[in-house]
């Protein structure tokens, strides 16, 4: 076992056995995936006037008697309108130890729905970090930002994954591992020769007659509480190139795209999306960044690669081309192999998408299913 990576599950799972992560309520095993857990809502939450963070020794709920509006009791569902911001608990307390830290995303479906979710942690002025040996609770600062949303105590919005140290594959293990394992495969499963500039670039896909979906403006509600998906169209128009392969996207407009190459992560490995570099254009590539070990692998290499969608949301107009590098995938060793690997022991909604696929609290109409 390696000293120093990312933390397999059943690393996880014996922190939920022995105290390191608590909560008054057993943790699915659903939630439980080959490199992270899913974080669960609780049963409070308060609207905040505005988005803010703790200051270094301050507690969250010292922040909210200065910054809530509004407290409300989350066992009842709850809609979350448009634009506003607030603060709810998370159902998992934290007793780490001294030597292990997490970070949090979004997950998929989350990101795909326009919702900005940020963890808060007490005495932190960080969003999206748990520190090394943390002990309290944590909650989640939540923005809708295309329609208003229904959550409830239960419903996971984003997820924590946990190392000890730092144990990102530098430029040179990335191409060392591509040459050996194969990391990005075009559409017809050929190894492709990628950039890798402090992690792997990946570029946007235009060569596809829809290349993405545009967010459209709706007064309905997005019911996360609910097992049934909502019509696509209500909520999303597709988005065609042009005879150039190119697209405009406009500003605070919101986008689901796809990259070109198909990536593979092997059950060794975990990857974060990170935003390409501000130096390419004022935009936001991706809200959900986490990629489990096995996603676009499967078992043995089997599966040549899945492409990532990308979550895109421009500050300025922007004109894209078809290649165009627009998000960078950071790889990192895991602690030991997971016991569960995605899209083989872990089943999922993303495992075998193709092109720009909208979160599963969307279904296409009949006609615009893709392959």
């Amino acid at each position: 076992m390696r000293r120093q990576g990312a933390i397999p599950s059943q690393i996880i799972e014996e922190f939920l056995g022995n105290g390191s992560i608590t909560s008054e309520l057993s943790v699915p095993a659903k939630n439980l995936q080959p490199a992270s857990l899913d974080l669960r809502l609780g049963t409070r939450g308060h609207r905040v006037r505005a988005a803010f963070l703790p200051k270094a020794g301050e507690t969250i709920e010292e922040a909210l008697r200065a910054t809530a509006e509004e407290s409300f009791d989350l066992t009842s569902s709850t809609v979350l309108k448009l634009n506003h911001t607030y603060v709810l608990e998370l159902m998992e307390t934290f007793s780490l130890p001294e030597s292990v830290h997490a970070y949090t995303n979004n997950k998929s479906s989350t990101g795909r729905t326009n919702i900005w979710v940020r963890t808060l942690v007490d005495r932190l002025p960080r969003f999206d970090k748990i520190p090394p040996g943390y002990r309290g609770k944590a909650y989640v600062m939540i923005t809708p930002r295309s329609w208003p949303i229904r959550v409830t105590t239960g419903v996971c919005l984003n997820q924590a994954r946990f190392l000890i140290g730092d144990n990102r594959l530098s430029d040179l293990e990335l191409e060392m591992a591509h040459q050996k394992i194969g990391l990005v495969y075009d559409c017809e499963g050929r190894k492709l020769e990628p950039e890798f500039d402090k992690g792997l670039l990946l570029s946007v896909d235009l060569d596809q007659p829809v290349v993405g979906y545009e967010a459209i403006a709706s007064t309905q509600v997005v019911d996360l509480t609910s097992p049934e998906a909502h019509p696509a169209e209500a909520f999303f128009s597709p988005l065609e190139p042009s005879g150039h392969q190119e697209v405009l996207l406009r500003r605070d407009h919101f986008y689901i795209m796809c990259t070109r190459e198909f990536l593979r992560v092997p059950p060794m490995h975990a990857v974060e999306m990170v935003a390409y570099d501000i130096h390419s254009g004022e935009f936001r590539s991706h809200y959900a960044g986490f990629f489990d070990p096995g996603f676009g692998y499967g078992q043995e290499g089997e599966v040549l690669g899945t492409p990532a969608v990308l979550e895109v949301a421009p500050h300025e107009d922007v004109l894209f081309r078809h290649g165009q590098p627009i998000c960078k995938m950071v790889y990192e060793s895991l602690l030991k192999e997971p016991d569960k690997i995605y899209g083989v022991d872990i089943k999922s909604h993303y495992m075998h998408q193709r092109g720009p696929q909208l979160g599963r609290y969307f279904t296409y109409p009949a006609a615009a299913l893709t392959s």
